[in-house]
């Protein structure tokens, strides 16, 4: 028997590939660990920041146009909007795990917030994440959870602005009831009567116009019956009937205004697309324009021609939306004119501040309306929020008095 030298045997490879392939597969086993475990938990976490965001932004809205209730209730429409859209977002084949409050973040303190938390760790109802290579190393399961948090915020314009001013409301002190009554020209000069009745504009602390709120935070005007009378320019000294509206222009976008009959009675049905915010004027059409109201309205009405209102839930029933939108065609914004200011001015046909000369009425509020039906030639509908948009400039009403909200992620 022959035997090679320590040497030689020292200086050969044989079986040295076993070392490098054990090195390899350890190596290529932490590589998949890593690719597709960790790769699984990051698209978990994704889904799971999805699902929450969801469940926030759906209860937010919620919260913004279907329950005022602050805090909400346990079971109402925010809760199961927040809980229905999280759990509709699955995260890696399952529905996640669920909680739902109604905490804000310090820094929007005093909102109307959601938070939802989606779980896929094993609490709240939920399964912890598989792995599939990590259990080679002890590593059976791995946790996500996600957190998201929307608020109700509140605007102060809208693009879809529709052709009327409605008159505020105020504080009767006058002697004749039922009519507006604060200035009189006295021997050719403004005067106030005395007593008169008393306005205070939104915003101003001391209002007393339209408001979604109560002091004690009950609803106050939403749902409320609202009836648009056509109302007389020239009269305004005389008095300003509650729910007197003016015909007004709107914007065109082009540094003009959609004016006259036709482009009344188009605005009345359509969306003009340009913004119109608290604060700005807006001129007033020559005339009652009595019969364009009425087309204009059927020509509104056609657009959603089954849509009714629910006083019992202060919604709108057999609406096609959201087929044919988010909500309801007939759904509309309209302005809110300070009458005090724009009785002043037409007593003293001071008109400086209008936009092309002429009369004009100044925009204090915005408020929603569903356009239920005409009487005669006054407009009947009922009040509600509307979505809104935020114009830096342009001045906000107290959050009591906004009708305007919009909806916003803020964690």
């Amino acid at each position: 028997m022959t035997h090679r030298p320590l040497a030689r045997r020292v200086r050969s490879e044989r079986g040295s590939a076993l070392i490098f392939v054990a090195i390899a597969i350890f190596v290529l086993t932490g590589f998949s660990t890593f690719v597709l475990d960790h790769g699984v938990m990051w698209l978990a976490r994704g889904q799971a920041q999805n699902a929450a965001d969801a469940g926030a932004l759906a209860g937010a809205i919620a919260r913004a146009f279907d329950e005022t209730d602050d805090p909400p209730t346990a079971d109402g429409a925010a809760f199961d909007s927040a809980f229905n859209a999280t759990q509709a977002n699955l995260v890696l084949s399952e529905v996640p795990g669920i909680a739902v409050s109604w905490d804000c973040p310090t820094f929007v303190a005093g909102s109307k917030c959601v938070r939802v938390d989606a779980f896929r760790d094993g609490t709240n109802g939920s399964t912890a994440l598989p792995t599939f290579f990590a259990n080679l190393f002890g590593l059976t399961s791995q946790d996500v959870r996600a957190t998201a948090t929307a608020r109700v915020a509140f605007g102060n314009a809208v693009n879809c602005m529709r052709p009327f001013a409605v008159a505020d409301k105020w504080l009767e002190q006058a002697a004749d009831p039922q009519r507006y009554n604060h200035w009189k020209k006295v021997s050719g000069t403004l005067s106030e009567l005395n007593p008169h009745d008393i306005y205070g504009p939104p915003g101003s602390g001391n209002s007393t116009g339209y408001k979604v709120t109560n002091p004690d935070g009950t609803p106050a005007d939403i749902g409320t019956e609202l009836v648009m009378k056509s109302g007389i320019p020239s009269e305004s000294e005389s008095g300003i009937e509650p729910g007197w509206f003016l015909a007004t222009q709107l914007p065109d976008g082009d540094g003009g205004w959609y004016s006259g009959a036709q482009d009344y009675k188009w605005a009345i049905a359509n969306c003009i697309g340009n913004p119109v915010g608290i604060g700005d004027y807006l001129p007033t059409e020559t005339g009652v324009m009595v019969g364009p109201t009425q087309q204009g309205f059927n020509l509104l009405k056609a657009t959603d021609p089954y849509a009714t209102w629910n006083d019992a839930t202060d919604t709108v029933d057999n609406s096609c939306a959201p087929d044919c939108g988010p909500f309801s065609p007939r759904i509309i914004p309209i302005a809110v004119f300070d009458m005090d200011d724009f009785q002043k001015r037409n007593i003293t046909q001071d008109w400086s501040d209008c936009p092309i000369g002429g009369q004009c009425v100044r925009v204090v509020n915005i408020l929603g309306f569903f356009a239920s039906h005409m009487a005669g030639s006054d407009i009947v509908g009922y009040l509600v929020m509307y979505p809104g948009e935020f114009v830096v400039g342009n001045p906000a009403v107290d959050v009591d008095e906004a009708f305007l909200v919009s909806v916003q992620l803020v964690r």
